[in-house]
């Protein structure tokens, strides 16, 4: 079944051109990494976990978008389905990346630990269960579940803005002061990203009656 997902222009420019410059933010973020020392003693330890998830992450957050463009899923479905396998792989070793550094090396202690493990498991489900309704034919539950987890990486950008706008208007801030801000950016990110994505999802719901079977 062909699913009309027309909605105004601007609606759509401005969703695209805000995904754009938070993409950018995180792989300037992600190449600025290797031009700072680790602050954190675990990121030096773990080093190999630490940039597979930056390296990678990077290019997840380059590449994804594109498997929501309409034009190259009809026109290029060959390269939708190996760049999605690809993805779903990448995905699975940042998000386990990201789960391994917020529980076992976090930088900001166990809010860290609660907040960013959380979301770390919920990605990695949303790309589970993404994969899960693909191979089951479930394109419209697949294409949500990919929203979801997609939302949940690009939301490192947005984290990226709070934390450094707030530390832009902070005097002189502590250690102990960087890692509240940390916690409360991405908190704050995460929900937010989260939230945007379930307003989308359900604006763009089309009640399609998708098969039940499963593989």
């Amino acid at each position: 079944m062909v699913v009309d997902r027309t909605r105004p222009a601007p609606v759509r420019l401005i969703l695209a051109t805000l995904i754009a410059g938070l993409c950018a933010v995180a792989v300037l973020a992600s190449v600025s990494h290797s031009s700072r020392e680790a602050f954190n003693p675990g990121y030096a330890k773990f080093s190999l976990i630490v940039w597979i998830h930056v390296a990678l992450g990077a290019g997840y957050l380059i590449f994804a978008p594109f498997q929501f463009v309409a034009a190259i899923r009809s026109r290029a479905i060959g390269y939708h389905r190996w760049a999605g396998r690809t993805l779903a792989a990448i995905g699975t070793l940042i998000g386990t990346a990201a789960l391994f550094m917020s529980v076992a090396i976090p930088v900001a202690g166990w809010p860290e630990r609660i907040v960013v493990g959380s979301f770390s498991i919920f990605y990695l489900y949303s790309l589970a269960q993404g994969v899960r309704a693909i191979r089951a034919k479930r394109i419209e539950s697949h294409r949500e579940w990919m929203i979801r987890a997609f939302a949940i990486a690009l939301a490192i950008a947005t984290t990226r803005i709070i934390g450094t706008a707030v530390i832009a208007l902070s005097n002189d801030p502590s250690l102990d002061d960087l890692k509240d801000v940390f916690n409360a950016s991405i908190t704050t990110a995460l929900f937010l990203h989260l939230a945007v994505a379930e307003v989308w999802i359900r604006s763009t719901r089309q009640g399609v009656v998708e098969p039940a079977r499963t593989i």
